[in-house]
Order: structure tokens, then C-alpha cells, then sequence
């Protein structure tokens, strides 16, 4: 009996070494979780009332814990003199959904920020779009490839080629159609949205609708990847032109429904 005393004594300073361990790799972990500063009212606020500064404060909470209409403190502009819609109690989120886009548009926007409109050759999607949801600006690019005949003596020939590929790939909407972030005829399909970008950017918008096709693509809020434009690559010709290897074609069947029309 004496000789197992020692045994379990043993035992339990390993296990209780086990658990601070554990306990600390859990500590670390949490500390280096992705978090996030959001907008939080800090009283109660009642619907048409207007928020003003000592209403919200910022609140740091898990990226992955916000809910789909959360607005970041970066963009707290956007809530600044809005109305509540709704009831808001202390503590709580306020969200997108929560306030009234009631004020010009140039209140909108941030500090070294400009806001531009943009049209798109397919509206499909905006009907789903709110404002302060945020968007990839893919383009096509129709582009010119010169090529040097064998006979020198000839002029080259000249090949026109398409490319798309993403030209923004993360911006901000600031309103949709009606200029004050308020749609004013649901079930209208608005041909033109205002977003925000650097000046530079914005120069380079404007350019890009005269020369290219460019269409939306709706992001998940808040996501933080594939914010380099290069992430998404680039669909030209050979894209395609590639997707046949390997595929043997159809051939169709003399009866219809019968046998499965492979190339033989």
C-alpha cells in the first residue's frame, strides 16, 4: 500500500500539469482570435430617434460571431444622424436593418474616400443589394494581340481577345438609385449604385465603365479574404480552350434513349 502512495500522487500532479498546459494553449488561442471593433448602443434608443455620438460605442467581439448586418466602428459614419427604426436596447448591435438611410449621401462617406456611380451590363443581382453591403467589381476587357507574319513584308496580323478578371475586389455600397440610401419603389430594378473608393480608384472607375463590361459580385459581410484583386486570377480564352482536355465528345444516339452516345 505504502509503495502505490507514491504512485498516485504521481499521477495526479501529471494530470494537473496536463490541464494548465491545456488551459494556457486555450488562453493563447482565444487571445489571437480574429476580433473585431462593431457599433453598440450605450442606452436605450426608441424608434425615430436620431443617433448621436455618446449613443454608440465601439465593442470588440469574434469576426466570425457578427451578425450579417453588423457595421464595423470603421464605418460608424454610416449610423451617425440616422434614425432608429426600432427599438435598440443598451448593449445591444445596431445593425444595418436598425436605422434609417436618411441623410445625404456625402455624410456617407469616409475620410479619403470619394463616392463614384457604377453601372453594370447585368442588374440581376442588385435587386438583392441594401446599402453598406460590400461587392467584387469583375471586368471584361476586350484587348488587342498583335502577331508578326513569317513575311516580314507584311503589315502583322491583329487578334482581338477578351479577358476578365476582378478589377476591385472589396468595395463599400453606399446607396442604390435614389441618392440618399433609401430605395423609394421596391420591385424597381435600380440601373445604378454609388460606392466608395480612394480618388485614384475612383478615377480609374469611371475610366473602366467606358471601356470594359463590369459586373457585380455580392460578398459575405465582413469577410477579410481575397481582398488582393490577384487572388481571383484571370478568365481569357485559353480558360476555356483548356476545359476540353481529357473530355471525350457526345455523339448522339441513332435512337434516342438508347445507349449513352460516347465517341467511339
Amino acid at each position: 500500500m505504502k509503495n502505490t502512495i507514491p504512485i498516485i500522487v504521481a499521477v495526479v500532479i501529471a494530470l494537473a500539469a496536463v490541464f494548465a498546459v491545456s488551459r494556457m494553449k486555450g488562453d493563447q488561442s482565444h487571445s489571437q482570435e480574429d476580433l473585431v471593433e462593431v457599433v453598440t448602443a450605450t442606452r436605450d434608443l426608441s424608434p425615430k430617434e436620431v443617433i448621436k455620438d455618446g449613443f454608440i460605442a465601439p465593442r470588440l467581439v469574434p469576426r466570425k460571431a457578427l451578425p450579417a448586418q453588423s457595421i464595423l466602428w470603421n464605418k460608424v459614419n454610416i449610423v451617425l444622424g440616422q434614425e432608429v427604426l426600432r427599438s435598440v436596447a443598451k448593449g445591444d448591435y445596431i445593425l444595418l436593418n436598425d436605422v434609417g438611410m436618411s441623410r445625404t449621401i456625402s455624410n456617407l462617406v469616409s475620410d479619403g474616400e470619394w463616392a463614384v456611380p457604377v453601372t453594370f451590363s447585368d442588374n440581376s443581382l442588385l435587386e438583392f443589394l441594401q446599402p453598406g453591403d460590400e461587392i467584387a467589381i469583375w471586368a471584361t476587357f476586350s484587348t488587342q494581340r498583335v502577331v508578326q507574319n513569317k513575311d516580314l513584308s507584311d503589315q502583322p496580323s491583329v487578334f482581338e481577345e477578351k479577358a476578365t478578371s476582378v478589377l476591385f475586389p472589396c468595395v463599400r455600397i453606399l446607396d442604390i438609385g435614389s441618392g440618399d440610401g433609401i430605395r423609394r419603389e421596391e420591385g424597381v430594378r435600380n440601373k445604378t449604385i454609388i460606392i466608395a473608393l480612394p480618388p485614384q480608384q475612383t478615377g480609374l472607375l469611371i475610366a473602366a465603365q467606358r471601356v470594359a463590361e463590369l459586373y457585380p459580385a455580392l460578398r459575405h459581410a465582413n469577410d477579410t479574404s481575397a481582398k488582393n484583386r490577384l487572388d481571383a486570377g484571370m478568365i481569357d480564352d485559353s480558360t476555356f480552350a483548356g476545359s476540353r482536355e481529357g473530355l471525350t465528345p457526345y455523339k448522339l444516339p441513332d435512337i434516342p434513349g438508347a445507349g449513352n452516345g460516347g465517341a467511339r
